[in-house]
């Protein structure tokens, strides 16, 4: 029994660390949180707003933030990591959706009901500096949400007919895109030049031609009902919040996935420069989330929300991305979410069905050298010669016993 013991104890010596330095590959291949990086700043005024879109400008480290119930934008400095709430500008109408003019410095802000769109000028060096300069009507009921090409110098508004073309040089409506349904985000495509835009009534994506204003191609996502839009114009992928799901469409192929690691969400917005996309995704207190994926659309991480997050921007200058908050300004750095490289991902998968192999392939080495150690070893007495032995032992004690009750017999 003791060899067999001794047996099994070499083989717990070699298959335990095994064991372990496979369960460390599994923890480090699926260790990856960005919840630690999360930041809330006190905003008294963001925490008594509401809120549809968010926009940071990287020109001038400002953060936008439509606020329907003080019926204004909310400007928040954002030149170093902890923001600082500036002003509000007050609009003539609650504002819904926000869009940048980075090299014209202008912020459009649609004004929901009221069909018109707010110009402000964000040019610190302007008089008018964050100021409304001009109003325009492009609908005679709503002006949604908004999108800007700097490639064509126009802006998209979603309306409850479809998609107007505004060119912000002059003001004027120049094209009227029309849907069979009230629409939610548009989106402009700089690698193809079509518009592409979200139909909830309909489960689609549908993609729209601005020169001849006809719809070109439908994306039918079933039981979708997309509300966000984003698109990666590198890759030809658009990002869709669904109402309980995430979809990946490929604009090329039409080839689309479905995803619930974030449980659907409002607005979606994509950051060229980070090669992120950014998911405000509102529900209740437990199931609000933002979530971050890559370029490609595969997920990299989410954080717990408000139900206050219908928007989140990410400011490429210090990693960070916004989103507001029941406190205030809440951030975090989606760097942190970062998955690990694809080498130990690879050994964590590969390490689930290694361990078994290893184990069972270490048994006959082990016994070899088990066996190799036990004939190594002086030999000992063999059953034979303990049986002799004793033999001898108990003739010996006789003949004692004898010349005890005999005498010593003396030879003749």
């Amino acid at each position: 029994m003791k060899p067999a013991g001794s047996l099994l104890a070499a083989l717990g010596q070699a298959i335990v660390p095994l064991v372990a330095a496979a369960g460390g590959v599994l923890l480090l291949s699926g260790c990856t949180s960005c919840q630690s990086t999360v930041r809330t700043a006190a905003m008294p005024v963001i925490a008594a707003g509401s809120f549809d879109a968010v926009e940071a400008d990287p020109t001038t480290n400002r953060l936008y933030l439509a606020d329907q119930t003080a019926k204004g934008v909310d400007v928040v400095d954002i030149s170093a990591p902890t923001p600082r709430f500036v002003s509000t500008i007050a609009m003539a109408a609650a504002p819904s959706g926000l869009a940048i003019a980075p090299q014209s410095h202008r912020l459009f802000a649609s004004l929901g009901s009221d069909g018109g769109v707010a110009v402000v000028d964000t040019e610190p060096r302007s008089s008018n500096w964050m100021q409304v300069i001009s109003t325009f009507k492009v609908d005679a009921a709503v002006a949604d949400l908004i999108d800007y090409s700097e490639q064509t110098k126009n802006l998209y508004v979603g309306t409850e007919a479809g998609v107007i073309v505004v060119d912000t040089t002059t003001e004027r409506v120049v094209r009227r895109l029309t849907t069979s349904a009230p629409v939610e985000q548009p989106r402009y495509d700089a690698a193809d030049g079509m518009v592409y835009v979200t139909v909830p009534a309909t489960d689609s994506l549908v993609q729209l031609n601005p020169g001849t204003g006809l719809v070109t191609r439908t994306y039918v996502i079933s039981k979708c009902h997309p509300s966000g839009l984003a698109i990666n114009p590198s890759r030809q992928v658009a990002l869709l919040a669904c109402g309980g799901s995430i979809a990946l469409v490929n604009l090329e192929s039409g080839a689309q996935e479905v995803t619930r690691v974030v449980q659907g969400g409002d607005l979606i917005t994509y950051d060229s420069t980070a090669d992120r996309f950014v998911v405000a995704s509102p529900h209740d207190t437990q199931d609000s989330a933002v979530g971050v994926f890559a370029g490609d659309g595969s997920f990299i991480g989410s954080v717990p929300a408000t139900p206050m997050a219908h928007g989140a921007a990410f400011d490429g200058a210090h990693g960070l991305v916004y989103a507001p908050s029941t406190a205030g300004l809440m951030s975090f750095a989606p760097a942190a979410c970062a998955p690990p490289p694809d080498w130990l991902k690879f050994l964590g998968g590969l390490s689930i069905f290694a361990v078994p192999f290893l184990v069972l392939a270490s048994i006959p080495v082990l016994y070899v050298r088990w066996r190799t150690r036990q004939r190594a070893r002086p030999a000992g007495q063999t059953f034979r010669d303990l049986q002799d032995e004793d033999l001898e032992h108990e003739r010996e004690r006789m003949r004692a016993l004898e010349d005890a009750i005999y005498g010593p017999q003396v030879a003749d």
